[in-house]
């Protein structure tokens, strides 16, 4: 992969789940347009105690190894909770390694100005795709009432990857090493 290809990571916060559906619909029937690599996006809903959980969940990269992860990473920066709960059923493989990329290469406000609107409206959607910007997602954002977005490098996450996956955090939690 090109260091220099953006990942872009989306946030969009609506009033009720229908819309956030009928944008998820959006992003997934557009993956194929334009030169990327990689889409992946879910929607958020609400429980009775207001806590958010992921409804449904696609991702082009989920054959790869680190590909649970794209989303799943993106989800536990914005919204630990979720995000947690989707890594522990698709795998925690690259986990690491996203995280601290999506850390290291993304302003710690922007992170929680995108995070706090998936927290105020009924629903949400978070979007994570490699090889665009997030420029070419936020128009297939028509139901949205607010969206916010970053987008980053890839830069050296092909390295970060494999050292993760080499030593991975919860190995040397788990076994102290």
């Amino acid at each position: 992969m090109d260091v220099n290809a953006p990942i872009a990571l989306v946030g969009a916060g609506y009033r009720d789940r229908e819309g956030a559906v009928d944008d998820f619909t959006s992003v997934w029937s557009n993956r194929h347009d334009g030169d990327f690599h990689h889409t992946a996006v879910a929607v958020l809903t609400r429980d009775c105690a207001g806590a958010l959980h992921v409804e449904r969940h696609n991702s082009t990269a989920k054959h790869l190894q680190w590909g649970g992860a794209l989303l799943g990473s993106a989800l536990v920066v914005l919204a630990p909770a979720a995000g947690v709960e989707l890594l522990a059923g698709v795998g925690w493989s690259g986990a690491g390694a996203l995280i601290g990329h999506f850390r290291r290469h993304t302003d710690p406000e922007e992170l929680a100005q995108i995070g706090g609107l998936l927290h105020g409206g009924g629903a949400a959607l978070v979007v994570v795709v490699v090889n665009r910007n997030a420029g070419d997602v936020n128009p297939w954002l028509t139901r949205a009432h607010e969206q916010g977005s970053v987008d980053l490098p890839w830069g050296d996450l092909e390295e970060e990857l494999s050292a993760d996956f080499a030593h991975p955090a919860f190995d040397r939690i788990l076994v102290g090493t």
